[in-house]
């Protein structure tokens, strides 16, 4: 815990507000919202979101599996639904809205997440966000 009474949270906590479009580092809600692709920092803890160039090279990633994912499936329940006789045009109208959406949708998200993946896997630096909750980065005093 750090002076100013912050206790960092778990490495499953933080995925979890990732998972949910909040701070890896705060928690603060509605770090991004599928209007606002770029939030550069935290408003709470000034955290940088994209920490180094390069960063959401994995967000793409994550988000382009999705994307795949949920066309795969939207394909096969379309043709499912509409049977033996499905007109071509309509299936590839229904799933190209559908997959366009979820893309929309979970691209801040897989920003979010990827940071929360990014910060569990690499531990901050000092000064890296508000003093206030500096209780995150490492030490190499073990009783910390």
């Amino acid at each position: 815990m750090s002076a100013s009474g912050f206790q960092a949270p778990g490495k499953f906590k933080r995925l979890v507000w990732g998972f949910t479009g909040r701070c890896a580092v705060c928690g603060k809600f509605r770090l991004t919202a599928p209007w606002k692709i770029d939030g550069p920092r935290c408003d709470r803890c000034d955290f940088a979101i994209e920490r180094k160039e390069g960063h959401f090279i994995g967000a793409v990633g994550m988000n382009t599996i999705v994307t795949f994912a949920a066309a795969l499936a939207a394909v096969v329940v379309t043709v499912g639904v509409a049977g033996p006789n499905f007109s071509v045009p309509k299936v590839f109208a229904i799933n190209t809205f559908f997959i366009l959406l979820v893309s929309a949708i979970c691209f801040p998200l897989s920003k979010t997440l990827w940071s929360a993946i990014d910060l569990n896997m690499i531990a901050l630096e000092p000064g890296e966000v508000d003093p206030r909750y500096d209780g995150l980065h490492d030490t190499d005093d073990p009783t910390q």
